[in-house]
């Protein structure tokens, strides 16, 4: 069962393919009820049962239930107190008005995630940059409300990178939070929290500064694996006298490089000694335009030496990438990791780090489904482990300082 229970999205098509197309020129109300999320939520009393010895069916004080009019169903916890005061969606949508009226954003995407209990309204600013000559990043104002009893409303800032629509952080400032936040136990203010996104949307211009430090940045091979290996983890193997990477990484290389995924095992049974010396052949062109490109970076003005060719020359000898061409498809719409040949990407640590967005948003290393992708796609990880997309953030800082 698909926790997205609705859904709008404006211009493409998600990558889940579920939900209504609208236009980009929808008002509050408009996006509101094309998401199907036109409905109010109210605190309903607790009761005791009718089997109660003492208070049969009569109500518990100051013990309430947070119920979605529309059809009567409770969301999130059982037991919510006075204090709690519910927002409604309608509240969400018309915060954005003011700007849809000016001019100054479109609303992107909104729906319902889990039944009702996370609402959400994205919206694409005007702001942005681009990298190169189509590399083009654009800022997004998230806006959620948390009908659960045990979350605050949240809205942050978020980039899209548009060639492959991954989302990302504004990490800039280490143990400077992103994410601006409202308790359902006091009053909300739509002009301290503009403030606040405000201020935010600072931290915009410094993404923007880091993005283009990491398209300058090219990685040698090492650097490519190191990265790679410090955001997914795990436990490198030797196989006939070869490096063997964890699953993450070598899913990591082979997306950095535009290629398709193809587990150890697929490769020893399927491929002959035919194939084996083709594969390797391709692998020893593929180094060779690398190495070129990287010659062709020192041109540019990008931020290489040729100590780091050489590098890049040795670990490419001797770590075992497991990846395979992208075959031709009848569909050419099919493309693994969008954007990963760009100028700004191919060889760069911005490449690696988008690679990681990818990874996250759309290939994860472990599947669990559309719903819960889109939700860490907007959200984060919900466990207190560090996400991927901030490990790959504060391993890039460390590279580009």
């Amino acid at each position: 069962m698909h926790e997205i229970e609705s859904f709008a999205f404006a211009n493409e098509v998600p990558w889940h393919g579920l939900g209504n197309q609208v236009s980009n020129e929808m008002s509050a109300q408009e996006m509101l009820e094309a998401s199907g999320c036109d409905w109010e939520v109210q605190l309903t009393q607790n009761h005791y049962p009718p089997n109660h010895p003492k208070h049969p069916s009569e109500p518990v004080p100051k013990s309430y239930f947070i119920e979605r009019m529309n059809d009567g169903s409770i969301l999130g916890e059982h037991v919510v107190g006075t204090a709690y005061t519910p927002f409604q969606n309608i509240e969400m949508f018309n915060f954005f008005q003011e700007f849809l009226d000016k001019n100054q954003m479109y609303l992107h995407t909104a729906g319902s995630l889990y039944n009702g209990k996370k609402v959400f309204c994205m919206a694409t600013t005007k702001e942005g940059f681009t990298l190169g000559k189509d590399d083009t990043v654009v800022n997004n104002l998230l806006f959620t409300i948390n009908h659960t009893g045990t979350e605050a409303n949240s809205a942050l800032i978020t980039p899209i990178r548009v060639v492959c629509a991954n989302t990302m952080r504004l990490a800039m400032d280490k143990g400077k939070k992103d994410v601006v936040k409202h308790s359902h136990k006091v009053e909300f203010d739509a002009e301290s929290m503009k403030t606040a996104l405000g201020i935010s949307s600072e931290q915009f211009g410094k993404f923007e500064e880091f993005a283009i430090a990491m398209a300058k940045r090219v990685l040698t091979g090492e650097e490519e694996v190191e990265f790679f290996r410090y955001v997914f983890g795990g436990k490198e193997r030797e196989q006939d006298g070869k490096l063997i990477q964890p699953e993450g990484v070598r899913k990591a290389l082979a997306y950095n490089r535009g290629q398709e995924f193809r587990a150890l095992g697929d490769r020893s049974k399927k491929e002959t000694k035919q194939s084996i010396i083709d594969r390797q052949g391709k692998e020893n062109d593929h180094l060779k335009a690398t190495l070129d490109d990287l010659i062709a970076s020192l041109k540019s003005g990008k931020q290489v030496s040729e100590k780091d060719i050489e590098k890049l020359r040795a670990s490419d000898e001797d770590v075992v990438t497991d990846t395979v061409p992208l075959s031709p498809t009848a569909d050419d719409s099919v493309v693994v990791n969008p954007g990963w040949d760009n100028d700004s990407a191919k060889g760069t640590l911005w490449g690696a780090y988008q690679t990681v967005m990818f990874m996250s948003d759309h290939r994860p290393v472990r599947d669990y489904g559309d719903d819960i992708r889109l939700d860490r796609a907007l959200y984060g990880s919900s466990t207190r482990a560090v996400d991927i997309k901030t490990k790959a953030s504060n391993m890039a800082l460390e590279l580009v300082a």
